[in-house]
């Protein structure tokens, strides 16, 4: 949940209003989007008055493809990051390394997929004696958080709340925690018969609201598959009852004209798999005549507009054959390439939030690195030419259009450009050392040699 308030002050009556508001009005339209993801369709909830009716129940769930191919297209390939100032950089790179950076991305971006909105949060830990700066993702399946935000022209996050409920087995009781981040301190206040009562206060050095909310393509954007429910709901009830009509026909009734047959003939004749008639008997199946064209028209219809509305190309589509030319791959694919470009402004937004919350702490360690000295790049998850590209890169090194940094960040299998720069430092170091030491070897071997020689003249 979202909101903007002109007062900020933390009580213990503003919390319980946010969370009872949260809970109301929030909180169900993402338990459905996370149904919708998980197969849990509505079409699983079908009932008939008529319980000896066939009800199938189909799901062909278009949303978890929506959510899977968009968030493998725009995270898919790990996050690089690079700066001019290789000190920070491996700071930061180990930090990154500590709290299994590439998969805590990928998990905010799926969240953002499904709930148009994703949170982590940023903390420091102390192990071994040392203070660990740590982030991770908040399962918004069991933790909730609530930001607020000021109401200036560019609002500013002021405050965030995350809560869930504990259940204790052996009282039946369900309490609620919550705990408050504010720009310098976090309230951790707990439900109880009166609302909500304080149970510790304590000051954080992140400088700004610890929690890092990402969102899927901006603040007031939708989940990638909010706008294709009805659609889908719409596909599966077809392909259901495709199916229910399949076992009507099963189920069919035989219909024996111009005579009576008891039930003891039908017996026989269902054994014998024989059926006597007289010349005014008729012998027929009752079966519903289907208009199969119509129905798979409908569905063909259903299925291009989700690929449409949801801007997501469909795979299995003929049209992306192998011969297609590389352009006219591009057109077909202009769509999903603006859903990626539209991830990308909104989550980098974030990873430099990220950044600049681990910099504060730094700076309080008695480290100065300024957050804007990391440029950040996204890479596309399709099938590239490396070949290409690293025939590109050598054709540009030792030119002053780009610097060997950016070079190693164009690479697709180098994820660290700044580690990779110190291997290759350190390689050339030993090989200079080696070659120092052979030098010098041959050179006292060739001395030796040439006072054996002398003496052996005389």
């Amino acid at each position: 949940m979202i909101v903007r308030l002109e007062e900020q002050e933390v009580t213990s009556k503003l919390i319980k209003a946010l969370i009872d508001r949260d809970k109301a009005d929030f909180k169900p339209k993402d338990d459905k989007m996370r149904r919708y993801y998980d197969g849990e369709h509505d079409i699983m909830y079908r009932t008939f008055s008529d319980p000896t009716k066939p009800n199938n129940k189909i799901v062909t769930n278009f949303c978890k493809y929506i959510t899977d191919i968009l968030t493998g297209y725009f995270i898919g390939e790990p996050v690089q990051y690079y700066s001019i100032n290789e000190e920070f950089m491996n700071r930061l790179q180990e930090i990154f390394n500590e709290n299994n950076e590439q998969a805590v991305n990928a998990q905010l971006a799926k969240y953002a997929s499904v709930y148009s909105r994703a949170s982590e949060i940023v903390y420091a830990e102390e192990i071994d004696g040392q203070v660990k700066i740590k982030f991770d993702v908040l399962n918004p399946e069991e933790q909730r958080v609530i930001l607020v935000y000021d109401n200036s022209i560019d609002p500013q996050l002021v405050m965030a709340v995350r809560y869930y409920d504990q259940e204790d087995i052996l009282k039946n009781e369900v309490t609620t925690h919550a705990f408050v981040y504010t720009r310098n301190r976090i309230y951790h206040y707990k439900s109880s018969n009166d609302g909500f009562s304080l149970e510790e206060e304590k000051a954080h050095y992140f400088g700004e609201v610890p929690v890092n909310p990402y969102f899927n393509k901006g603040e007031d954007s939708k989940g990638d598959f909010e706008s294709i429910i009805t659609l889908n709901d719409a596909y599966n009830l077809l392909q259901s009852d495709d199916i229910n009509e399949s076992n009507y026909s099963n189920d069919a009734y035989l219909i024996i004209a111009g005579m009576i047959a008891e039930e003891k003939d039908i017996q026989r004749m269902k054994e014998n798999r024989v059926i006597e008639v007289t010349d005014e008997g008729k012998v027929e199946w009752l079966i519903k005549n289907i208009n199969d064209t119509w129905k798979e028209n409908l569905k063909e219809r259903i299925q291009k507009d989700i690929h449409k509305i949801s801007g997501t190309p469909d795979m299995s589509d003929e049209r992306f054959a192998g011969n297609a030319s590389g352009v006219a791959i591009e057109y077909k694919l202009t769509p999903f390439e603006n859903n990626r470009a539209a991830k990308e402004r909104a989550f980098k937004r974030g990873l430099q939030r990220r950044i600049k919350l681990i910099t504060n702490l730094l700076k309080k360690q008695g480290q100065n690195f300024d957050y804007r000295d990391i440029e950040i790049k996204f890479n596309k998850n399709l099938p590239t030419d490396d070949q290409a590209m690293v025939n590109q890169a050598t054709q540009l090194l030792g030119t002053d259009l780009v610097s060997k940094d950016t070079l190693r960040a164009f690479i697709p299998w180098i994820e660290d450009p700044a580690l990779e720069k110190e291997k290759i430092d350190r390689e050339k170091e030993e090989d200079s050392t080696y070659t120092i030491d052979r030098i010098l070897d041959e050179e006292s071997q060739e001395g030796v040699i040439n006072v054996s020689e002398g003496i052996n003249d005389e």
